[in-house]
This record gives C-alpha cells, sequence and structure tokens, in this order.
C-alpha cells in the first residue's frame, strides 16, 4: 500500500496544517476575519459570439456554447465549469482529509452528475427555477481499508467543501452597473 501522505506532497500538508492550526488560534476573531476572509474578482469580457473568457489571477478560464447554439463549442459552457469546480473542490478536499486521516488510501478519484432543465428560460408559471438539480456523485477509492472508515472521511469532505457549501446556501447578490460610451 501506498503510503497515505504520497497523495500530496508535505509541502501542501504542512501548508494546510499550518493555515488550520492559526485558524484554530484566530477562529472567528477580527483578526481571524483579517486573515481568513478573502475577496475573490473574477473579470469576464467577449472573445467573439458566445465565446467568452474569464480572468482570475492571472489565469484564463474560457467558456462557450454549443455550435447548436450558436456558439462554437471550443470551451464547456458556464453550467460545465460551475459542476467541474464542484467535482474539483470535492476531490480536492478528499486528497486533503483522506491525508490528514490515519486510512492508507492509493488514489481517489470522483463523478459528479447534476441535472439542468433548460426551460427555466420560459416566462411561465411552471417555468423551473434555473440552475442544477438532483447532484450525483459517485467516488472511486483505491484502498482496502473498511468502508465505515473511509464514509467518516467523505462525510466531512462533502460537509466542508467549500462550493458545495456555496451552492447550497442562500445569498444575496447586488449589482452596480456602470455605463460608458466611446465617442469617436
Amino acid at each position: 500500500m501506498k503510503d497515505i501522505k504520497k497523495l500530496l506532497t508535505n509541502e501542501s500538508i504542512d501548508a494546510y496544517m499550518a493555515r488550520f492550526n492559526t485558524m484554530l488560534k484566530y477562529k472567528f476573531t477580527e483578526k481571524g476575519d483579517e486573515l481568513f476572509i478573502e475577496k475573490m474578482v473574477a473579470e469576464s469580457e467577449q472573445v467573439n459570439n458566445l465565446h467568452v473568457k474569464t480572468k482570475i489571477k492571472d489565469i484564463i478560464i474560457e467558456n462557450d456554447e454549443p455550435e447548436e447554439l450558436g456558439g462554437t463549442n471550443i470551451a464547456p459552457r458556464p453550467m460545465e465549469t460551475l459542476l467541474a469546480s464542484l467535482a474539483n473542490c470535492l476531490e480536492i478536499s478528499a486528497l486533503l482529509y483522506f491525508s490528514f486521516s490515519n486510512l492508507k488510501i492509493k488514489s481517489v478519484k470522483v463523478r459528479v452528475e447534476a441535472s439542468f432543465d433548460k426551460r427555466a428560460v420560459l416566462t411561465v408559471k411552471e417555468a423551473p427555477l434555473p440552475g442544477f438539480y438532483d447532484f450525483n456523485y459517485t467516488w472511486y477509492i483505491d484502498s482496502e481499508e473498511n468502508i465505515k472508515s473511509i464514509k467518516n472521511v467523505l462525510k466531512k469532505v462533502e460537509r466542508n467543501c467549500p462550493v458545495k457549501g456555496t451552492m447550497s446556501r442562500s445569498s444575496e447578490f447586488t449589482e452596480k452597473i456602470i455605463l460608458f460610451s466611446k465617442k469617436d
């Protein structure tokens, strides 16, 4: 069996443990707020037609629509990127929690599926709310550990995955509009 800490580098584990210990020290104090509340920004702009790009830090993420909807299908749709974010967050969380546990895990993989009813754009009473529903995920774990121990770790993963938490919470949205015109 592969050493448990080989799922992640020792540097990654040490960094997360140091951050966690600092969180325990400051918890929900002003200093904790200062250290652990991070504002993230994503700026999106059109590349061509329905092909758009978003800049997050110095990283570019592209989205598009399928050809049958007028796109070029060169990138995933925004809803697919959202689903990928959930899958990636669950995966990273699992890698961390299994690395912190005493379980011997060789590998972890997750498959996430959800339904999306496109009829939400209809302006009739029966129209569903826009967005995903009926999420299902399947874990593929290579381990000789017992299922109960693995399930206990996965409960923590699901409870603490930030993307899942964001998708589960009811949030307020505000907007600001800056209108400008270029003069010739």
